[in-house]
C-alpha cells in the first residue's frame, strides 16, 4: 500500500493559450476525505479529470495509487468511481437501468450485477424509485443514483466533482452523512 494515494509534482494543463492548471503539487494521504477548493475557474475540475485518466497532463507528474497518469490511465479508470459535477445519467433511463447501464461498462455481470445494484439502491436510500426515469428525479435524488453508479463496481477510490452543486441543503446534507459512511 501507497503511503500517499495521490502525488503530483508540478502538474499543469493548456488549452492551447489557456493555462487551466499551472504547476499544482499534492500528497493526499491513503485513506482521508480531501477536498480541492478554489473560485470558479480555479482548474479544481480539470485537476479531478486528470487525476482521473480522462485528461492527459501538459506536463508534470501525477500517480493514483502508484499508477502513472500518463502512461496507466485504464488501470486508474478501472479504480476509481467518478462522480461528475454533471452527474453523468441517462435521463431517459430508469434508476434501475442507468445502474445496469453503468454496471455493464464497468464488467459487473449477471448475480453480482443485480446484488451489487439492490446493495446500492439501498445505500442510497432511492427504494421504490427503481423503475422512475432519471430525468424525472430532483436534483437530490439524481445525486444519490449518481453516487450508486460511481460505486457500482466497488472502487477503491471514490473521485466527487462539486457532488453538491445545486442540490438543497438538507440533500447535501444527506449526500455527506452516506460519503462518511463509506469512508
Amino acid at each position: 500500500m501507497n503511503a500517499y494515494l495521490i502525488e503530483t509534482e508540478d502538474l499543469r494543463k493548456s488549452f492551447g493559450k489557456v493555462i487551466a492548471v499551472d504547476g499544482i503539487s499534492l500528497k493526499i494521504p491513503t485513506g482521508s476525505i480531501y477536498g480541492i477548493l478554489g473560485p470558479n475557474g480555479a482548474g479544481k475540475s480539470t485537476t479531478i479529470r486528470m487525476l482521473c485518466g480522462l485528461l492527459t497532463p501538459s506536463s508534470g507528474k501525477a500517480s493514483v495509487d502508484g499508477l502513472d497518469v500518463y502512461t496507466q490511465s485504464e488501470k486508474i479508470k478501472q479504480r476509481l468511481g467518478y462522480m461528475s459535477q454533471s452527474f453523468s445519467l441517462y435521463e431517459d433511463l430508469t434508476v434501475l437501468e442507468n445502474l445496469r447501464f453503468y454496471a455493464t461498462i464497468y464488467g459487473v455481470r449477471g448475480k453480482e450485477r443485480e446484488e451489487r445494484i439492490r446493495q446500492l439502491i439501498a445505500m442510497a436510500g432511492i427504494t421504490g424509485r427503481e423503475r422512475q426515469l432519471a430525468g424525472t428525479l430532483s436534483g437530490g435524488w439524481k445525486q444519490r443514483l449518481a453516487l450508486g453508479c460511481a460505486l457500482i463496481h466497488k472502487p477503491q477510490i471514490l473521485v466527487l466533482d462539486e457532488p453538491t452543486a445545486g442540490v438543497d441543503p438538507v440533500a447535501r446534507r444527506v449526500f455527506w452523512e452516506l460519503i462518511y459512511k463509506l469512508a
